[in-house]
């Protein structure tokens, strides 16, 4: 795996934050994000991401055309993305799917044309009741002779609508096998949800004896599904950094341009608090997203018994500084924090979206709680 220098870091930072000022103003991702028919996918946006930045190339290995970097690299671009709210399927297919296909062991067929742009992949690994957690997945493929079908549905697919290929985590004598699955199949019908945050586009995705191709990792299904799941949501808190920063930067200018009893309000310390407190959960849950990510590059990217439990900080400690970012923002803002036209509502929108996917804040205290200290064995008072 390649190493991300720092001037590369920041010119590939600068590159991606030129082309989100261009293309994604907040009116151009708020009439994206709320299409009436679900397809929040900023199509120009994305292509020039993909063709002139390389964003959907960083993870792939060269030989199939990428840059083979690792999870800090994907965080520089994703925190970039978190600013501008960028609906692009960054996340979703870049990310999760093509760490999925990657860590499978699929050629250059199928990573070429996502390292170009040129197609984009979603995961299915959720329950047709929409839960993350992965031993509630209700898939079920069947094998007869050589072909392979998928059957059920799974929802809460992120920018399920707009992808071409699905890495579908399905079961097989209750055991999980990974297939990939074309969009086009007619067996594949695609729901649009709706959502809070248009950004964050969603799907219900129904099979019906679709056909699909099976992939086998060197490494158990469970593990590989797992281990990029902690990798997404490392990369996913680098977006809420990036959110949480963006918020911070446009509230603290609004504090000291809005006049209200002759004076600008951010020069009243109640305000003045609450503008110092989001930077002190912001450089709190800046460190908790690098620990996250360099845990996932860690021996190459290779199993280890970090990324879990940083993973899970990461997403906790984030999450929670991007929702009250938000609140803080809209309390700020007044009644123009309440309006549509207003950029404080998108990144509220955000931050309850980013709160829920991936698991929720419990689950993800309680796993850091059972790494932290873990459960000490029973012991009666009859046996002392």
């Amino acid at each position: 795996m390649a190493t991300l220098a720092r001037d590369e870091a920041l010119e590939l930072a600068r590159s991606v934050r030129a082309a989100c000022t261009h293309l994604a103003t907040d009116n151009e991702v708020r009439s994206v994000a709320f299409r009436e028919d679900g397809r929040a996918f900023h199509t120009e946006l994305w292509h020039v991401l993909c063709q002139q930045v390389g964003v959907s190339a960083i993870a792939i290995p060269e030989i199939y055309g990428g840059a083979g970097y690792g999870a800090s690299a994907l965080g520089v671009v994703a925190a970039e993305l978190g600013r501008a709210l960028a609906p692009v399927p960054f996340l979703a297919s870049a990310v999760l799917a093509t760490g999925l296909l990657t860590d499978f062991g699929c050629g250059s067929d199928i990573l070429e044309p996502l390292a170009t742009g040129e197609r984009s992949a979603a995961a299915v690994i959720t329950s047709d009741g929409g839960a993350w957690d992965r031993s509630r997945v209700t898939l079920t493929a069947r094998r007869r002779g050589d072909q392979w079908t998928v059957n059920g549905q799974a929802r809460h697919v992120l920018h399920g609508e707009t992808a071409d290929t699905f890495v579908v985590i399905a079961l097989v004598d209750n055991e999980p096998i990974a297939l990939l699955v074309d969009a086009a199949d007619p067996g594949v019908r695609i729901d649009a949800e709706p959502v809070l945050d248009g950004t964050r586009p969603m799907a219900t995705v129904v099979f019906s004896g679709s056909s699909g191709v099976p992939l086998l990792g060197s490494e158990p299904t469970e593990a590989i599904v797992a281990r990029n799941v902690d990798r997404t949501i490392a990369v996913l808190s680098a977006e809420q950094v990036g959110s949480c920063e963006k918020l911070l930067e446009f509230t603290t200018e609004y504090a000291r341009t809005r006049v209200q009893f002759g004076r600008p309000i951010g020069s009243f310390q109640a305000v003045k608090h609450m503008c110092a407190n989001m930077l002190v959960s912001l450089e709190w849950a800046r460190s908790a997203s690098q620990a996250a990510l360099d845990a996932a590059d860690v021996g190459g990217g290779a199993p280890n018994d970090e990324l879990p439990w940083r993973a899970s900080m990461a997403k906790a400690i984030c999450s929670e500084a991007l929702r009250d970012a938000a609140h803080t923002s809209t309390q700020i803002h007044g009644a123009v924090g309440f309006s549509w036209e207003g950029p404080v509502n998108l990144h509220l929108r955000r931050a309850r979206t980013d709160e829920v996917i991936f698991g929720g804040l419990a689950e993800h205290w309680d796993r850091l709680a059972a790494h932290v200290a873990p459960p000490r064995p029973h012991v009666s008072v009859a046996s002392v």
